[in-house]
């Protein structure tokens, strides 16, 4: 069988305003409309942030549904749709796990350095909760340090299962260290736990990380996020533009962009 790939789009992040480029979506009603135009370029998954009427980086459950909403209606509910829960500074672990147990969305992605703080037995019961209400985590990793404490909570329950979606950041420099490019390698996915396995890449390199992660049967998450620039260095209309830029690449090498149901079963957890 061809091996299928998702195309994630992180079509705004936490801080990016209309101030770094005109068709970044901040509203609802934009959001919905990039989902539709990514669909259509090959995306199956969104990454969703929303922001609040300052156009500040938000956990908001009313703007989460919103957004959601306007996304559902716009791609008749055929895209599959993650909210963050990144704290950017503004959020304790505890306020970040409230939204994601009264929004209970269909998935949310979770950076573990960003909720270590947090004693593990609550961060064990609140990854029970979402069990329970099926709400599938996507857990970041950005460095070697991250992985180990990710491997450990596996090893001793901390999160129950044993392997979920994760996504390793490529490029954004923390504490311990930063996955760089030429780390990005079959050695390091084969000593990973994983449900399935994702990159995400910053500026230009975005493409360069897209396509190592393509060879290598992982699947990308691209967006106005981390990068507007295309392969040519030439700056993106939008969002559909690197998404299609991606989709194509796929196809070239032999491989396809995948489904909604695809998407679903590879983003589910084993636990």
């Amino acid at each position: 069988m061809t091996p299928s790939i998702i195309i994630a789009v992180a079509p705004n992040g936490a801080r990016k305003t209309k101030q770094d480029h005109l068709a970044i979506p901040l509203t609802a009603k934009e959001l919905g409309e990039t989902a539709k135009s990514c669909l259509e370029a090959g995306a199956s998954m969104i990454h969703l942030h929303v922001r609040d009427k300052y156009q500040k980086h938000s956990i908001s459950v009313d703007l989460y549904r919103e957004a959601i909403e306007q996304i559902r209606f716009q791609t008749d509910n055929s895209i599959y749709i993650q909210v963050t829960s990144e704290s950017v500074r503004r959020y304790s672990p505890n306020e970040q796990f409230e939204m994601i147990h009264s929004l209970k969305p269909p998935a949310v992605s979770i950076g573990l350095r960003e909720i270590r703080r947090e004693s593990e037995a609550k961060i064990s019961q609140h990854f029970i909760m979402m069990r329970a209400n099926k709400v599938y985590p996507q857990v970041i990793l950005y460095n070697n340090y991250d992985i180990s404490m990710y491997k450990d909570w596996l090893q001793r329950g901390v999160l129950p299962g044993s392997a979920y979606p994760v996504l390793l950041v490529i490029g954004k420099q923390q504490k311990e260290g930063a996955f760089e490019v030429e780390d990005l390698n079959q050695t390091l996915i084969n000593d990973l736990p994983y449900k399935s396995w994702m990159t995400c890449g910053f500026g230009y390199q975005e493409f360069e990380v897209a396509q190592r992660t393509i060879q290598m049967n992982g699947n990308i998450r691209l967006g106005f996020e981390n990068n507007d620039l295309l392969e040519n260095k030439q700056v993106a209309t939008d969002n559909a533009d690197l998404i299609f830029q991606s989709n194509e690449y796929i196809n070239n090498e032999g491989y396809s962009s995948a489904s909604f149901l695809e998407t679903l079963e590879k983003m589910k957890p084993d636990w």
